[in-house]
């Protein structure tokens, strides 16, 4: 509390900008040669970061109580796990 609106314009500005860098970064890995599951895992690593800053910043999650970031995670991470499961079942099928 006690911030001013200009802070929290500079703020503002500071993660604008850090989602551009990153959304640079993922058209420019895109051109990087690499094996197709790398190329995946880094994209999703960026747009995971990306999530994060506009939940905790733009969303005030940054200001908030640990236990409800955990309630906004946690659900946040559940498909990702789903995924991976499913992901290993398939390739446990397949590979069998």
């Amino acid at each position: 509390m006690g911030h001013s609106q200009a802070d929290h314009r500079k703020t503002y500005w500071k993660i604008f900008v850090w989602l551009f860098v990153l959304t640079v970064l993922e058209v420019g890995v895109v051109y990087i040669p690499m094996g197709k599951g790398t190329l995946i895992a880094i994209l999703c690593g960026m747009a995971v970061v990306k999530a994060a800053m506009v939940g905790l910043w733009y969303m005030h999650l940054n200001d908030e109580t640990a236990g409800l970031k955990w309630t906004v995670a946690i659900p946040m991470a559940l498909p990702g796990f789903y995924a991976a499961v499913l992901i290993a079942d398939a390739a446990w099928r397949y590979l069998r």
